[in-house]
C-alpha cells in the first residue's frame, strides 16, 4: 500500500488504468489488514492474557483437557497405579485442576518414591504448560498420598533419580505416557 502510495505521488500521469490498480491495491491491503484482525485473532490473544493472569498459587495450573485426564486416570487404573476405590475419576479431575483448599479429593497412588517421581517428570514433560513443582504436587499440596495415607516425603522424591535412575513401574510409566506424545 505504501509503495502503491508513493508511485501515485510521483506518477503525474493521469491513466485511468494506473489510477484503478492503485485504487485496488489500496482496497485489498485495507481488506487483509481488516480480515487479520477479526474475533478468531484478537480472542486468541485474549485467551492466552487471561490464562496467565488467573494463576493461583494454590493450583497446579495444569493445562490439559478433559479427555487427556480421563485418559491419563484410565491409564493409570489399568496398570494398578492409583487406587481405584479410594480415588474416582472426578476426585484424580479435582485434585489437578481446582485450588487445593476447595476440595477435599485426595488421590491415593500406589507408587513408590522413585516412580513418582518418575511420574512427575513424564507429567511435565508431556503437558508443559503448568506451574507444578515437585514439592507442591506431593508435598505441599498434599493431595497426592502414598498407599499407606502418609504424605511422600520431599528428600525421597527428591533424590530418587540418584538412588535408582529407573524405578519399579518404568515400563508402565512410559506406555501411559507414550500415548499422548
Amino acid at each position: 500500500m505504501h509503495l502503491m502510495s508513493n508511485f501515485h505521488h510521483s506518477n503525474q500521469t493521469s491513466n485511468l488504468a494506473v489510477q484503478l490498480i492503485i485504487v485496488l491495491v489500496y482496497l485489498l491491503g485495507l481488506y487483509f489488514c481488516l480480515t487479520s484482525w477479526r474475533e478468531n485473532f484478537k480472542s486468541s490473544f485474549l485467551k492466552k492474557i487471561i490464562s496467565n493472569s488467573d494463576k493461583s498459587p494454590n493450583n497446579f495450573n495444569l493445562s490439559i483437557s478433559d479427555i487427556h485426564l480421563t485418559q491419563l486416570y484410565n491409564e493409570m487404573v489399568r496398570f494398578d497405579l492409583i487406587d481405584q476405590e479410594a480415588t474416582s475419576l472426578l476426585d484424580f479431575k479435582n485434585v489437578l485442576l481446582e485450588d487445593w483448599g476447595n476440595q477435599r479429593s485426595r488421590i491415593h497412588l500406589k507408587m513408590d518414591g522413585p516412580s513418582c517421581r518418575e511420574f512427575y517428570d513424564h507429567l511435565i514433560k508431556t503437558f508443559p504448560h503448568n506451574s507444578i513443582t515437585l514439592k507442591n504436587l506431593f508435598v505441599t499440596s498434599g493431595l497426592l498420598i502414598r498407599p499407606d495415607g502418609k504424605k511422600y516425603n520431599y528428600n525421597t522424591l527428591k533424590n530418587a533419580p540418584t538412588r535408582s535412575p529407573i524405578s519399579k513401574q518404568h515400563e508402565a510409566l512410559e506406555a501411559i505416557f507414550q500415548k499422548f506424545k
